[in-house]
């Protein structure tokens, strides 16, 4: 039986991703270590074309058409669902991601077309689809859990899966199916690895406890050792980025990953994403040792009462003292700060402000609170009565989507512009593309998507492109 998994592209305007999707390509291995025959459709890779479309899906046809989608791309997405199902209407059309495990219903009633939603993590869900579909025997979807569907008009809902333990038994994503060398940077493969799901934290912008659950599941070392392999031997992987949402949320066992990543001789520089409450001195240094480049930390402000705000449970003395120790170690420091958050103000950014120039980190990337429906922000915004756009298309975390009477929409776009003329430079983004080290030149690259985005033309975006990566 075959299975046709789509990645919708971006709305009109949008960069390219940096990174290969990770969602589909477990799904993707998953499906073919239990037998079943996958393609895969990536239009974040490949310009999006109807006729191209329609023509790989009657090639395949296929019984099962899953089409993933963010915030950002649902809109997208459900033209991509619309379509699948007026070429194949046999198939089973299928949707999963963030957005749709929150709006499922949502999704079901204003896309006639959708069958069934996916919530949360989809392998175990997925699979268990493909198999009814198989043995033609969708009328047990009632006894699936982890999806919602339609069933004689009405709208059913399953109990949740529980989520996965034990990653280790997961096989390795599966990116063969995809046209790698559309992600490549500056003529380099630059590979992401998953190495944990789960997240206890509860910051109120974030749906990642929503997507993956409360509690943090991590993979052995000598797992994630093999899989790092992989990209290395069989992907020829230039670089790689720990795409974990907190990579040392479990600082021992990132200490025995970068022990085992020396003690094997792996030499392929590396990335992550972590907390700042999560490390230490001696931890950065080790990774340093075990050639981490860049670290990237959500700071989210420079204002005590925004932090506390968004329940981040850190401290700005945290923050500072965690990018004074990477720095120290010798990596290189990217940082997030969000800004018009409610009860942001004036002084509140004149603190983030001035915590960027004192503590002085390498990138600095400025975005807008985005209530992610299923977020706590979101239901904060609706309790408030502010205006709040459900416009999916400018979910991109650079737009004002809700009315802030402390600082309005035009006030939060002029300031991001200063920070972007004070920060992002094109004076810093010629210094970093100039650099040999390649993590210089990918922060130049995040700055120039973050620029192209914020203009949201899409024939500069194109010329910017043809320019600087070919």
């Amino acid at each position: 039986m075959h299975v046709t998994l789509v990645n919708p592209p971006y709305p009109s305007g949008a960069p390219k991703s940096t990174y290969v999707p990770m969602g589909i390509s477990y799904l993707t291995s998953y499906l073919e270590s239990h037998g079943f025959d996958v393609d895969v459709i990536d239009f974040q890779a490949l310009p999006f074309n109807e006729e191209y479309y329609i023509k790989r899906l009657t090639e395949k046809a296929p019984s099962i058409i899953g089409v993933t989608s963010t915030t950002l791309t649902y809109w997208p997405a459900l033209r991509l669902v619309k379509i699948a199902k007026k070429t194949c209407p046999e198939s089973l059309v299928v949707m999963g991601g963030p957005h749709v495990t929150v709006m499922d219903k949502e999704a079901l009633t204003e896309c006639p077309e959708l069958d069934v939603v996916v919530r949360g993590e989809g392998e175990q869900t997925l699979l268990e689809l493909a198999k009814l579909k198989a043995a033609s025997s969708l009328g047990s979807l009632h006894e699936v859990p982890g999806v919602t569907f339609k069933s004689d008009g009405e709208i059913i809902r399953n109990k949740d899966r529980p989520f996965i333990q034990n990653l280790d038994t997961l096989p390795f994503p599966a990116f063969d199916h995809l046209p790698l060398e559309n992600y490549r940077l500056y003529g380099k493969t630059y590979l992401p690895i998953i190495t944990s799901r789960g997240c206890p934290f509860q910051c109120t912008f974030c749906l990642a406890s929503k997507m993956s659950g409360k509690r943090f599941r991590a993979r052995s070392p000598k797992n994630v050792l093999a899989e790092l392999e992989l990209l290395r031997d069989k992907y020829e992987a230039d670089a790689i980025t720990f795409y974990d949402d907190t990579f040392t949320f479990d600082m021992e066992r990132a200490r025995e990953i970068c022990e085992e990543i020396k003690r094997r001789g792996f030499k392929v520089p590396w990335d992550c994403r972590t907390r700042v409450d999560r490390v230490s001195r001696r931890l950065l240094a080790i990774m340093r040792s075990a050639n981490c480049q860049l670290i990237h930390f959500g700071v989210e402000s420079g204002s005590q009462e925004i932090l506390n705000a968004m329940k981040k449970g850190v401290t700005v003395e945290q923050n500072l003292r965690a990018i004074q120790w990477a720095k120290e170690a010798g990596i290189l420091v990217a940082i997030s700060v969000i800004i018009g958050y409610p009860g942001e103000n004036e002084k509140t950014v004149q603190e983030t402000v001035e915590f960027i120039r004192k503590s002085e980190p390498d990138y600095v990337y400025v975005c807008v609170p985005t209530p992610y429906p299923g977020t706590e922000l979101y239901d904060i915004i609706k309790s408030l009565g502010w205006k709040m756009s459900t416009d999916w298309n400018s979910y991109d975390e650079q737009t004002p989507l809700f009315e802030n009477p402390n600082l309005p929409p035009e006030r939060i776009r002029a300031i991001r512009r200063e920070f972007y003329n004070r920060y992002l430079s094109p004076l810093y983004i010629l210094r970093k593309s100039m650099r040999n080290d390649f993590y210089s030149r990918v922060m130049a690259r995040v700055a120039i998507n973050d620029i192209l985005w914020r203009l949201k033309i899409p024939r500069i975006i194109g010329s910017f492109k043809k320019l600087f990566y070919g």
